[in-house]
């Protein structure tokens, strides 16, 4: 009997291997060694044209170097969906100057002047025009192969399929957007597939609010869906599968075995001796360190108003607040308000397009980390903040705290009374900080990936 590992999601990806796709890829990685051990275990990939096929290991090989090479080359952690926006506005700001070196200098500074206060506003309407030039080169001459919900699409037009009576089947990709379950389940049945699938959060359907769109609907019919095909699901965290569940109570749909499996979470130990300026002049001041997407559930903004309150009380000499990541949906306003803010200009630093190396640089050197969350499948800044042995102010919303154990403190994301209390105790009592990190550096212990995809195998014991 053969294990079918799915490597669709990592096929056809082209960035760096961060996330989900992380996951899928140490999965992978791990099942090639599984197969040089000489255990059954084989690669497969779905079309929504052509059903499932197998795949070489040479191949899914190939894949991974191809991915762990992005991921090396890349100038930064980029996030999926996300637009680069400040090579947008080093764009804009090189035309510009262009067009100002030709006019004659009193006229230019006053130009310049008035475009530098609206700055952020400018970026974002361009990135906001191409989006709607994307949306609307998509609406009239659509992709061959859809990545929308349509339950028109969820028809394969062939039955192919390399599995036998008695395999089993695993996949931890990204199923809601590249899958047909209703066909999987009609395979099941056929050949007798025992399969395993990954439930990585509910965030879609619990907190729709937070998310890009109406998705509620479909993706209540995604879960519903995994929990008719698989014969075990795989939570990221214990919050994960309560959550999961009470959806599949409320939904109707059947509950079948969970497990709780943790992500991996390595830092890079090599690090490059040089560091873009922008890092290097932060390596030089204290700064409490945010890695997360800028988007709305991550919660900048009560780091933003603990920070203004902080200042308008008198408190000086605060530590940088430098969030790291890229911009991502319903921060326009935030953005622009840190932007024009006085009190914030001189604390608050945003980097995107950190390399690796930059980022461990971060860590290592930070005075501690942040991390305010409305909800997490997993907090995986948390862990890496850990795995670098810095401690982390973190949100006690839902799987946070399972990340951190008794090591950190947790506060209600939006009191921002605590934040400012918090911040203000770590800020000014070294010792309080020093004592944090001695239990970090004594106690913690990371998930290695391979512990991670060791377990998915495992799990069809």
């Amino acid at each position: 009997m053969t294990t079918w590992f799915d490597v669709t999601t990592i096929l056809g990806w082209r960035r760096p291997a961060v996330g989900i796709i992380r996951t899928e890829a140490e999965a992978a990685a791990h099942a090639l060694e599984l197969i040089a051990a000489g255990e059954e275990v084989k690669f497969c990939f779905f079309s929504h044209a052509t059903g499932y096929s197998a795949i070489d290991a040479t191949d899914v090989a190939k894949t991974l170097k191809r991915i762990s090479g992005v991921h090396a080359a890349a100038p930064g952690r980029a996030i999926a969906g996300t637009t680069n926006k400040r090579s947008i506005e080093a764009r804009l700001k090189e035309k510009a100057t262009k067009v100002l070196n030709r006019l004659p200098p009193k006229l230019s500074g006053r130009i310049y002047q008035f475009f530098q206060l609206r700055r952020t506003s400018i970026v974002e309407a361009v990135i906001g025009v191409r989006h709607l030039i994307s949306a609307a080169r998509a609406f009239f001459k659509p992709a061959q192969r859809s990545h929308v919900f349509n339950p028109a699409s969820r028809k394969v037009h062939s039955g192919g399929h390399p599995f036998a009576k008695g395999d089993s089947y695993i996949s931890v990709g990204l199923d809601w957007d590249n899958k047909d379950l209703v066909h999987l389940y009609e395979l099941k049945k056929q050949v007798g597939l025992r399969v395993i699938l990954f439930c990585y959060d509910v965030i879609p359907v619990r907190l729709p609010h937070l998310c890009v769109g109406d998705v509620a609907a479909k993706f209540a019919n995604y879960f519903a869906d995994v929990a008719w095909c698989a014969d075990k699901i795989l939570c990221i965290s214990e919050c994960t599968r309560k959550d999961l569940i009470a959806l599949l109570d409320e939904l109707g749909a059947p509950v079948p075995e969970t497990a709780v499996v943790k992500l991996g979470c390595q830092l890079s130990h090599e690090l490059s001796d040089a560091v873009s300026p922008d890092v290097e002049t932060l390596l030089k001041e204290r700064f409490v360190l945010f890695v997360s997407t800028i988007e709305r559930r991550k919660n900048h903004e009560v780091l933003y108003r603990a920070y203004t309150r902080l200042i308008d009380s008198g408190v000086q000499d605060l530590p940088k607040l430098v969030f790291v990541g890229m911009p991502g949906w319903g921060v326009g306003d935030l953005l622009s308000d840190i932007s024009l803010d006085p009190r914030t200009q001189d604390y608050i630093r945003i980097l995107n397009n950190v390399s690796d190396s930059d980022l461990m640089h971060l860590y290592r050197n930070c005075m501690m980390t942040a991390f305010p969350s409305l909800y997490e499948g997993w907090g995986l800044p948390v862990a890496e903040s850990l795995a670098a042995g810095k401690y982390c102010l973190a949100s006690n919303a839902a799987s946070i705290p399972e990340v951190g154990g008794q090591l950190l403190d947790y506060l209600e994301p939006w009191d921002v009374s605590a934040w400012v209390a918090e911040l203000h105790k770590y800020a000014f009592d070294p010792l309080a900080l020093a004592a944090k990190e001695a239990a970090i550096k004594r106690d913690y212990k990371p998930v290695a990936w391979k512990e991670t995809a060791q377990f998915v195998f495992d799990s069809l014991k």
